[in-house]
């Protein structure tokens, strides 16, 4: 076992390479590993200040985020869990830097506020090496401390106890014809409701290993660790024979293979990571066996040179790429392959990316095979600085210490804030995102901390650990290791050298220091950097001169959009023309990924406030450069009835002035500038205005919103909103039906509750009933309308009405004979098992009918006391915001109904083709034109209507059934799953 130890540690990192004269002094070293805890300092005292115990910090809100408390970002949010998942994320960041009492405080923190038994669905893959990792590492390091006699004397296990019952919700995932889990979790109810996700990443399903196998090793619960290999072993079949590549998307019960293409990035680095780092930890033969295959596989197929960026290839076909850009996950390689030992081809590839971060500041999260930008966003990853520390380790190359303090330069430039540190949302502009991910403090600060140290600074020795993808600490322990082997860590490449000069390491990386700028043209034909797409400005002469020469043009159109047209025969020469070339190539790629600054970078609502919608209809539109702002209003937007303008364009004086006065007015795009419009409707007396798109088809859902360009003067005080076709067609719809409809636009919408209470205070006063700042006053609680037992049912009757019994499961009892008793086909409840019955049914019937429409805290409780009702056989009484909750309810049921059945006997249009590029008007060999827009990329779900789920109901009309449907009922309810049920 010491040989084994020995053997790694030695080549990890290349110890007999630390023999060389360092560039850096110590105290230059010292001044950035200080630079770097004040750094991490901040960010995480940002997080616990105004974040905590949220699970992610929203740097520029200083608020933190909570999963649910903000719109979705997709597949993104799924690892929050509202379990303070970047506190747990950081514990043993908080332990390397040496921050011990802070690191026991977040401890007891986590044992006396994390808990996982919440109804919230999750990444399995996420939760496993984030809060799973997070937890195990932190343990150990508690542990270490402990035997030390550093701090955490009274520490007992609590963190392996979370862990464990952290993995064992996750098992349930694991449930599958292949073995291979399930892309997601809910953390209570396990795989229920999930049987629709098939399909997960080769990453997600092979970064199970080292936290499974730890976990099991240090508990003595086999089952994590077998769970896990059954997995591995799973995807290691399904490789493609032929060239030993495996694909990126498969099907979790079929096996079969969705997504083919096979590369180093997204979907699929984790996984070649855990197999050589699973050999590295546990001692397995067959990990480095199947690692040394898929290398070979990959070093012949889609890493052939070292002065190139790896591609993605077909994993059957690898003479063909599957795409023509790269993604900044690829970052991690490098530092893998200095723990294969292929140092060489870790300094070429690195160097490259290098190259990249020096051209465009920060790694891109996607960039094309000549080094430009295809993806814009930065959340400060941390795979290049994780590299980069591998291979100072490897080399003990200052040049790698170089790279790590530009690093710390440019995080602290241009991403620091007040309340920590933000994610640029484009690298070219430097826009940043109100986002900072668990990581940060993680990875990316536990990384540049430990490049910079000297081990006189460190309390943990890394060399005696394994860092996880998350960089989580796993002991390199006999506890690790099943039984003593003596095999040796070999891959027999030629190129498995450490470097033993700073002459060999340069000799590699001169050669590709002026790739990326070969490849990427900057300079014009009189030696002059030529102009670029990020730095033009419409304002600036000289720009415009550059442009002509080139043989680019600017036109104002009618709508106010400027547009950018290109002829190469206009510019001053064959040189300029390919330099006017390559600018608008650069525009179409800024105007593509780029977000708006300020005020524009978020879209604006359109919030349908009168009944029967309450709040719960919302469309998301383009904001305007002029007029008033409503982000300053917030949640206070301009409120008001719809009108249409005539002429319908609102390009003259309006002719229905008295009908449009005070209220919010509809126009069409088109036939004048967006300015025109605003100041016709101003003339008019309109509060605010909505511009449709004429388009017929455009739609959110295809197109990017953009902000509607005004002409510099600041005459109009109005708002305007931009919405689409198909989103303003429902509009006009939904006002042909409903002519008094009151609608507000806004930045952000009411909350749904606020309205229905106005909405409530609105219906008491016409009954005369007293009310106060919108709300019931007691006096109008005690107006009472008396129901009998049947209206009771007739109600629920009413509000069940659409409920199938393929919504229903085989064991709801409670629910199933409480629609009986609704239906007439059962008589009350017994009282012994009135109140379990009760709850029970009204909880699944209030989950069934919120998946449908929006049920707020208030109106559950409504819905609870009419069941309770219903199942003691009693009459009850409603007081007067109780009746209008039930009244809108119906409405509301109604209304998706309505909405469900039109959509179904629509279902068989084919919808219209999605629009080309919106920024590219025009395109040919000799004549290119472009839109400059602002843009912004925020996609929201704009409907009320869900997806109808199946139903099916089989009533039981007699009396044996009954009492067999109560008796399993009672059995359930006394069991210990009573509260889960």
């Amino acid at each position: 076992m010491r040989i084994l130890r020995w053997c790694i540690v030695t080549i990890l990192f290349c110890m007999i390479c630390r023999e060389l004269t360092e560039a850096m002094s110590k105290n230059e070293k010292r001044h950035w590993r200080d630079k770097i805890i004040e750094m991490f300092r901040h960010g995480y005292s940002s997080y616990m200040t105004y974040a905590y115990p949220a699970d992610e910090l929203m740097p520029l809100s200083c608020k933190g985020r909570y999963r649910g408390s903000e719109p979705s970002r997709g597949d993104i949010d799924e690892s929050l869990g509202n379990y303070s998942l970047t506190l747990i994320d950081t514990l043993d960041t908080l332990a390397v830097l040496g921050e011990v009492n802070e690191f026991e405080s977040g401890v007891k923190r986590v044992i006396e506020n994390v808990r996982f038994d919440t109804n919230v669905v999750v990444s399995v893959f996420e939760m496993n090496i984030r809060v799973i990792g997070g937890l195990l590492g932190a343990h150990i390091l508690a542990d270490n401390f402990k035997e030390n006699g550093i701090s955490m004397s009274w520490y007992k296990n609590e963190l392996l106890t979370l862990a464990t019952d952290a993995a064992e919700r996750l098992l349930p995932a694991f449930n599958t014809t292949t073995g291979i889990p399930l892309p997601r979790i809910n953390l209570k109810h396990g795989t229920k409701y999930l049987s629709n996700f098939k399909e997960t990443c080769t990453a997600c399903a092979g970064t199970m290993i080292l936290e499974m196998a730890a976990l099991s090793r240090l508990t003595g619960q086999r089952i994590f660790e077998e769970k896990a290999v059954r997995a591995l072993d799973a995807l290691w079949s399904l490789r493609h024979r032929g060239t030993d590549l495996m694909g990126t998307i498969l099907n979790v019960h079929s096996g079969e293979w969705i997504r083919r293409d096979s590369g180093l990035g997204a979907g699929i680095d984790s996984y070649y990571e855990y197999l050589l780092k699973a050999y590295i930890l546990l001692g397995e033969d067959k990990y480095l066996h199947r690692f040394s295959v898929h290398y070979a596989a990959l070093k012949k197929h889609v890493h052939q040179s070292g002065k190139s960026l790896p591609v993605d290839v077909h994993m059957h076909k690898p003479e063909s790429n599957a795409k023509a850009h790269v993604d900044a996950l690829l970052a991690f390689w490098p530092g893998l392959q200095v723990l294969a030992g292929d140092v060489s081809s870790a300094i070429e590839l690195h160097e490259l990316l290098h190259q990249v971060t020096e051209r465009h500041g920060f790694l891109p999260e996607a960039f094309t095979t000549d080094f430009r930008v295809h993806w814009a966003h930065h959340p400060l990853r941390p795979e290049f600085i994780e590299s980069t520390y591998l291979l100072y380790e490897a080399t003990n190359d200052p040049h790698y210490l170089r790279v790590g303090a530009d690093m710390i330069r440019k995080i602290d430039e241009h991403t620091r804030v007040d309340c920590g540190f933000a994610a640029i949302k484009n690298v070219n502009t430097r826009v940043l995102d109100d986002q900072m991910d668990s990581f940060v403090l993680a990875e990316t600060f536990k990384y540049l901390y430990l490049l910079f140290s000297e081990p006189e600074d460190l309390i943990v020795d890394p060399h005696k650990f394994l860092l996880t993808t998350e960089a989580h600490l796993l002991p390199l322990s006999t506890v690790m290791q099943k039984s003593p082997t003596n095999a040796t860590f070999n891959l027999n490449y030629s190129q498995r050298t450490c470097p033993n000069s700073a002459f060999n390491v340069e000799k590699l990386r001169s050669p590709l220091r002026d790739i990326v700028q070969e490849s990427c043209p900057r300079s014009g034909g009189d030696g002059r950097r030529r102009l670029e797409a990020r730095q033009f400005s419409a304002d600036n002469s000289n720009h415009l001169e550059e442009l002509r020469k080139m043989g680019v043009k600017l036109v104002t159109m009618k709508d106010g959009r400027v547009q950018l047209v290109h002829s190469m025969v206009d510019a001053d020469s064959p040189k300029q023309a390919q330099d006017g070339l390559l600018f608008m190539q650069e525009m179409i790629e800024m105007t593509k990924n780029s977000q708006d600054q300020g005020n524009l970078q978020e879209p604006r609502i359109v919030q349908f406030l009168s009944s029967p919608f309450l709040g719960h209809k919302v469309l998301n539109g383009g904001p305007a450069q002029f007029g008033k702002d409503l982000k300053e209003l917030g949640q206070n937007g301009i409120e008001g009835e719809l009108a249409k303008a005539e002429p319908y364009k609102g390009c003259s004086s309006l002719t229905n002035t008295k009908e449009v006065y005070n209220k919010i007015v509809i126009v069409e795009r088109g036939a004048c500038m967006f300015i025109d419009k605003a100041r016709n409707l101003q003339a008019a007396g309109a509060s605010g205005g909505i511009v449709i798109d004429d388009t017929p088809g455009s739609s959110r859902e295809t197109s990017t919103l953009f902000a509607m360009s005004g002409d510099g003067k600041d005459d109009v005080t109005i708002p305007l909103i931009f919405l689409y076709h198909k989103e303003g067609e429902e509009l006009t719809d939904i006002l042909s039906k409903h002519s008094e409809l009151k609608v507000m636009i806004a930045f952000t919408p009411k909350s749904t509750d606020s309205i229905l209470e106005r909405a409530t205070a609105d219906s008491s006063q016409d009954s005369g009933v007293k009310s106060v700042d919108g709300k019931p006053t007691d006096a109008s609680t005690e107006v009472k309308h008396h129901l009998s037992i049947e209206e009771v049912k007739a109600e629920l009757r009413y509000l069940i009405s659409d409920i199938k019994d393929t919504e229903l499961h085989s064991d709801d009892f409670a629910v199933r004979f409480t629609i009986d008793i609704i239906n007439g086909h059962q008589q009350k409840v017994p009282e012994y098992n009135r109140d379990a019955i009760s709850n029970a049914a009204s909880d699944r019937l209030i989950e069934i009918i919120s998946s449908k429409i929006h049920i707020s805290p208030g109106t559950a409780n409504i819905l609870r006391t009419l069941v309770k009702a219903v199942c003691s056989g009693s009459a009850m009484e409603l007081n007067a915001y109780e009746s209008v909750v039930i009244r809108e309810l119906k409405k509301m049921l109604d209304v998706y109904i309505e909405a469900r059945d039109e959509r179904n006997n629509n279902r068989g249009e084919s919808l219209p083709d999605p629009p080309s590029n919106p920024q590219v008007i025009e395109s040919t060999d000799e004549v290119e034109q472009i839109d400059i827009v602002e843009e912004i990329s925020q996609k929201e779900d704009d409907s009320i209507v869900s997806e109808e789920m199946p139903n099916d109901n089989t009533a039981q009309n007699d009396e044996t059934m009954q009492e067999e449907a109560i008796e399993k009922f009672d059995d359930r309810t006394s069991s210990d799953n009573r509260d889960e049920l």
